[in-house]
């Protein structure tokens, strides 16, 4: 049991003993302090027994990390040139495969210096520190600025008879549906020869071929010909400029003369005059 009062004389007991534990507890501290100038003697025995104790101890990660790289990379036998070392060279010198095709690929756009060749991210540190001694670049050549003056281009037009539906498209103006008329119309007719002849399809009016007049042309080598000595009458009527009834009095006729010489001659029936003989004649040939 403890006393319930505490007399002055404990007090100053207690007061005395908590001063000589924390004194004892200060004191190798305050000794440290004091010597702390002190120059520190180290025999030649323990200088030793230190380093063989560092020797013994394993590396660290690091350490063991910038070893392995030391080991894995090669120094180059020779001064190469970044930009004409082949991948296998590469390989040999401690990239992997995928590595060594990256710098390739970074080479075929140009590698200028070191610099630049520091910046490719599968050469790291290690590998750049063995090979920046040996690398050779090409020296700039200053070349003297000419004034070059350039040829005027032709502009490339739209064949009429031999573009496609998709190419008609990029006409402007021209649309889906005015691209396939223009090939069926073409189709039908054996091909075009002169442009005015759009204006033949439905609502094709001037204002749309003027839009489109200097972006097309026209290869007439490509008109297909119908041979007015051997055709049919059926053959003549399928053109959209030969009705039935005049492509009938071509062939008659040409029966009572057993051949056609010239164009002339088909002015002698009466359902042709010089209009229609003008606007057939692209589309016909006189053959044996």
């Amino acid at each position: 049991m403890f006393p319930r009062k505490i007399s002055k004389r404990n007090i100053r007991g207690l007061v005395v003993l908590v001063g000589l534990l924390a004194l004892i507890t200060m004191a190798p501290r305050v000794y440290s302090w004091f010597r702390a100038g002190e120059p520190i003697q180290v025999s030649v025995e323990e200088l030793n027994r230190g380093v063989a104790e560092l020797e013994l101890k394993p590396f660290s990660s690091n350490s063991k990390k910038q070893y392995a790289n030391n080991k894995r990379y090669k120094i180059p036998p020779t001064g190469f040139d970044p930009n004409e070392y082949r991948k296998e060279e590469w390989m040999a010198l401690g990239l992997s495969e995928k590595q060594a095709a990256v710098v390739v690929r970074f080479a075929q756009r140009g590698i200028a210096d070191n610099e630049q060749l520091k910046q490719i991210f599968v050469i790291d540190a290690a590998l750049f520190q063995l090979i920046k001694d040996s690398t050779r670049y090409p020296v700039k050549k200053k070349w003297k600025q000419e004034k070059i003056t350039p040829e005027k281009s032709e502009t490339i037009r739209i064949d009429l008879n031999t573009a496609s539906a998709e190419e008609l498209i990029a006409l402007p103006g021209i649309g889906t549906f005015y691209a396939n008329k223009i090939v069926e119309y073409r189709e039908k007719l054996g091909g075009y020869h002169q442009k005015e002849q759009l204006l033949e399809l439905w609502k094709f009016d001037v204002e749309k071929l003027n839009k489109i007049s200097s972006d097309i042309s026209i290869d007439n080598k490509r008109i297909q010909h119908i041979n007015i000595n051997t055709a049919t009458t059926e053959e003549l009527a399928k053109h959209p400029y030969i009705s039935w009834n005049v492509a009938n009095s071509i062939v008659k006729m040409r029966l009572k003369t057993q051949k056609y010489t010239n164009f002339d001659a088909l002015l002698e029936s009466e359902l042709i005059d010089k209009e229609l003989l003008g606007k057939i004649k692209p589309y016909l040939a006189i053959e044996e």
